[in-house]
This record gives C-alpha cells, sequence and structure tokens, in this order.
C-alpha cells in the first residue's frame, strides 16, 4: 500500500507540474499578439531558373525568389502552352513568415475548366496531381447572386502549390529593365507584427537582382552568377501567358 501511495503522489505531482507548465505556455501563447497589416503589391513580371528550380515574382514593391517546393510547379510551367495557361488560371495568396519577414510563402490555386479541354490535356491534369470540383460557373470571380438567379453548375479540375522563399526590396532600374506582364496581377500579401515592443523586424534586403543586355537576371554577389529567364525562356513564348 505503501508503495502505491507513493507512486500515486509521484504521479500526482507530475501531473501538477505538468499543467503548471501547459498554463505558462498558453499565457504566452495568448500574450504573443501580432497585428495583421496585408499589403497590395503589383506583380509585374515572372522570371524563373529552370537549373535551380526557382521562381521569381518581380513586384512594384519587393521582389519574391522561391525556391523551395517549386519542382511540381516548375512542371506545370513547361506545360503551360500546352495546357493553354493564362493569367485567369491563377489565383495567388501570400504570406509573410510570422517569426523571420524576410520570408515568403505563397499558395498559388491552378484550375482549369473541363470543357474544351482535349484528352490529353485532361490526362496531364489528373496525372499531375489535379482533382475534379463541381462549382458555380462564377468560381474564381466575385459574384453576387440574385434572389431568382439561377445556379449553373460546372466541372474545374484544381490544384494547390505551396511555394517558400525570400523577399527583397524591389530596384526601380531593374524593374524597368525586365520583360513585363501586359496584365500586371495585383495580390494580397499578409503581413504580421507585433504590437509590443518585444516585436523584431529583420531588415530586408535590397534585390540581389541586375539585368543583362538581353533582359535576363542574374544575381549579383559571392558565388557564381545565377541566371533567369522569361518562364517561357523565350520572348515569343512568354507573350502566350501575359493574355490579351
Amino acid at each position: 500500500m505503501k508503495n502505491y501511495r507513493g507512486w500515486f503522489q509521484a504521479f500526482l505531482l507530475l501531473t501538477v507540474v505538468w499543467f503548471s507548465s501547459f498554463g505558462c505556455v498558453t499565457k504566452q501563447v495568448w500574450s504573443d499578439k501580432r497585428e495583421v497589416k496585408p499589403y497590395i503589391d503589383t506583380i509585374i513580371s515572372f522570371y524563373s531558373n529552370v537549373e535551380q528550380q526557382e521562381i521569381l515574382f518581380l513586384g512594384e514593391k519587393y521582389h519574391y525568389i522561391f525556391s523551395e517546393n517549386t519542382v511540381a510547379f516548375m512542371e506545370l510551367l513547361k506545360a503551360k502552352s500546352f495546357l493553354k495557361l493564362s493569367d485567369e488560371n491563377i489565383k495567388v495568396y501570400a504570406t509573410i513568415n510570422r517569426g523571420d519577414n524576410r520570408k515568403v510563402e505563397a499558395n498559388i490555386m491552378l484550375y482549369f475548366k473541363e470543357s474544351g479541354r482535349t484528352s490529353a490535356q485532361m490526362s496531364w491534369l489528373t496525372k499531375h496531381g489535379f482533382n475534379a470540383r463541381n462549382v458555380d460557373r462564377y468560381f474564381g470571380k466575385e459574384h453576387r447572386y440574385l434572389a431568382n438567379e439561377k445556379v449553373e453548375m460546372m466541372t474545374v479540375y484544381t490544384r494547390d502549390y505551396s511555394i517558400r522563399g525570400r523577399r527583397y526590396i524591389a530596384e526601380e532600374k531593374v524593374n524597368a529593365e525586365v520583360v513585363r506582364l501586359k496584365k500586371p496581377m495585383q495580390i494580397e500579401i499578409v503581413e504580421f507584427y507585433r504590437s509590443d515592443k518585444k516585436s523584431r523586424l529583420y531588415k530586408v534586403a535590397m534585390t540581389p537582382l541586375s539585368v543583362t543586355a538581353d533582359a535576363g537576371l542574374i544575381i549579383v554577389g559571392v558565388g557564381a552568377a545565377i541566371i533567369y529567364a522569361p518562364f517561357a525562356l523565350t520572348y515569343a513564348a512568354y507573350e502566350e501567358i501575359k493574355g490579351e
């Protein structure tokens, strides 16, 4: 009986300590208040580096260089002409890292309407992780239904990509020389700020990019230069993704 009581008392003590520490963690989480301050950046150009599997979103405010989880999305870009990819197929949602404001994550939703697709295109989509969804015909667009308006449904194939990288302050002379989109894309980037004095914001560096004579991009600095080109690698093919 004494051994049982001793074991029980030890268990009770450990339980109390565990819950106490849990309470401290809970208080710390609730006290770590962060203010959400989204901003809008206008993306004027997209570049990529096929060898390094890197993707660049060049905005008016910042340059975003993505190097993590980009392989699958690069596969899509290689097939963009075959799939007839356009800006209306893409929705981008971006978030700045809560702990390091130099880091960024972009969630990219791709969707293609089933109607008008060839069997070869449908085969490519299903083999590359796209799933069928039944949605209303205004899917991906802002629309407020009227009281008696008929809801028309359609089938789309969708997939989400999540890529991570770093952001840099844009430079006007770089933006002035890049191959630009005909229709710049405005995206909302969610950023977090601590409301107390403990907030730590890292200094966001200036863009490491420089423009070459043929509108290519290179990373300047220590190490080998990395060459970037528009998504399609040739200007003529790049026109196809820009829309009219």
